[in-house]
């Protein structure tokens, strides 16, 4: 009798693990479907440089799409560079303000970033701390494109929706 109650009890519990991976799995899969394509932002940041810019001002803003590969450790240098470039940029002669946007589960970065002028951001591109960057992370980008964007100080921050229409729209790669 006691092997019949623990043999139908090692049975129910086969059968509650089953049923829980399954729970698990199909879970994840909505999740994921329920989170593709999502994205977060951090908020624009503004500089000093663009709080003292009257907003009839003419600036040029800078959006740039990276599809990131899957390889991990190409995707740690690109994110290495994103960072480092992300921690100097108040730094940058002419920077107006900036934002970075990420897909929660998928392989997509933008960036958004406001310049004074055309002039400060071909500075900016050409630099030593952006060249070692893009020299870097050839191997983890599966597509790039930019698009610059005519507008005065005081249609800044673009939206991010903004933003994206105007690199759709935007025939630029890198």
């Amino acid at each position: 009798m006691t092997d019949i109650k623990i043999s139908a009890l090692e049975t129910l519990r086969q059968k509650h693990a089953a049923i829980a991976a399954w729970f698990r799995r199909t879970l994840a899969a909505v999740l994921t479907g329920a989170l593709a394509g999502c994205a977060i932002a951090t908020p624009y940041k503004t500089t000093d440089a663009g709080a003292a810019l009257p907003k009839d001002a003419p600036t040029v803003v800078a959006v740039t799409l990276a599809v990131v590969s899957d390889d991990r450790a190409a995707r740690k240098v690109f994110w290495e560079n994103v960072w480092r470039i992300e921690r100097a940029l108040p730094e940058q002669p002419g920077l107006l303000g900036y934002s970075l946007r990420q897909e929660l589960l998928g392989n997509k970065a933008w960036t958004m970033t406001a310049w004074r002028s055309e002039e400060d951001l071909r500075r900016f591109v050409a630099s030593p701390l952006h060249r070692q960057a893009i020299d870097a992370t050839p191997p983890a980008l599966v597509d790039a494109r930019f698009v610059r964007v005519a507008r005065t100080n005081g249609q800044l921050p673009l939206r991010w929706d903004e933003a994206l229409e105007e690199l759709s729209k935007g025939r630029q790669r890198y």
